[in-house]
C-alpha cells in the first residue's frame, strides 16, 4: 500500500464512526462486523529489532497501532512513535486483522527473566470481556472519544525476546486499569501481546500496557500522531 493509500484506510474508519456517533445507528452493526472480523495480529521479530533502532534515543519509547479500513476489511498500521512524530513513514507495518491460528505457538521462553505484568488468566479473563461486552464497549462511545490509535509501549514487545523468525500475537480485550478518565463504562479497550498461546507459557509473556487515543493528553499530544494528522482523520 502506499502512503497515500494508508491515509484513506484511516480516514475511513474515522469517517465510519464519526456516522456512529452523531446517530446512525446502522453502522453499529458495521463497526462489530469490522472488530470481530478476525481475532489477532502478529508481530516478528525482525520488525521489533527494527523498532529497536529506530527507538534508540526515544522517551518515551512506544508502538502506534492505527484502525484502518482498506478493501471493506479491518487493517492495523504499525509505526513506531519516532517515527510517526516526525512524519517519517517508511516503516509502516501492514498488519492483517486474522483468525488463522498463529505459527510457532509453542516457542521456548524459559529464559525470560523478567516477570510480565499480567498473569495467562488476566489475559484471558480480558479478550472473555472483549468478547461478551463489545457491544456494551461501543455504545458507550457514543458518548466517548472514539479509538483511532492504540498507543503499545515498545517494552510490551521488546521484553518477549522474539528471535528473528519468531513472532508474538495481539489481540483485544478490555481493561479498567492504566489511564483512567470519567467514564459511564468502566472499561477501554486495549491490545494484549503473547509470545505463546499456551496458558503455561502465556502467563510468562502476557503484556498490557496500551491505551486508546483519542483522547490525547498533555504528555502525550496529537502532535505525536502525525499519521492521523495528516490522514485528515483528527479534526
Amino acid at each position: 500500500m502506499t502512503t497515500e493509500n494508508i491515509y484513506l484506510s484511516i480516514k475511513k474508519w474515522k469517517t465510519l464512526i464519526d456516522s456512529y456517533k452523531s446517530g446512525n445507528d446502522a453502522n453499529e452493526k458495521e463497526i462489530l462486523g469490522y472488530l470481530n472480523q478476525g481475532t489477532h495480529f502478529s508481530v516478528s521479530g525482525n520488525e521489533v529489532a527494527l523498532w529497536k533502532t529506530n527507538l534508540e534515543n526515544a522517551d518515551p519509547k512506544r508502538v502506534h497501532a492505527y484502525l484502518g479500513i482498506d478493501d471493506n476489511k479491518l487493517k492495523f498500521f504499525l509505526i513506531d512513535s519516532k517515527s510517526d512524530r516526525e512524519a517519517d513513514f517508511n516503516h509502516i507495518f501492514i498488519k492483517e486483522f486474522t483468525r488463522q491460528s498463529p505459527e510457532d505457538q509453542a516457542q521456548n521462553t524459559t529464559n525470560l527473566e523478567i516477570l510480565p505484568p499480567i498473569t495467562s488468566e488476566s489475559a484471558i479473563n480480558r479478550n472473555f470481556r472483549w468478547n461478551m461486552y463489545a457491544t456494551a464497549w461501543l455504545k458507550a462511545q457514543k458518548t466517548e472519544p472514539f479509538v483511532q490509535v492504540i498507543t503499545i509501549p515498545f517494552e510490551d514487545y521488546e521484553r518477549l525476546g522474539l528471535g528473528d523468525s519468531e513472532s508474538c500475537t495481539c489481540f483485544f480485550g478490555l481493561t479498567d486499569e492504566a489511564e483512567k478518565r470519567d467514564t459511564d463504562f468502566a472499561y477501554h479497550i486495549e491490545i494484549i501481546t503473547v509470545k505463546d498461546l499456551t496458558i503455561n507459557e502465556m502467563s510468562r509473556t502476557a503484556e498490557n500496557y496500551s491505551t486508546p487515543r483519542p483522547p490525547f493528553t498533555v504528555a502525550d499530544p496529537v502532535d505525536n500522531y502525525q499519521l492521523l494528522l495528516k490522514s485528515g482523520a483528527f479534526l
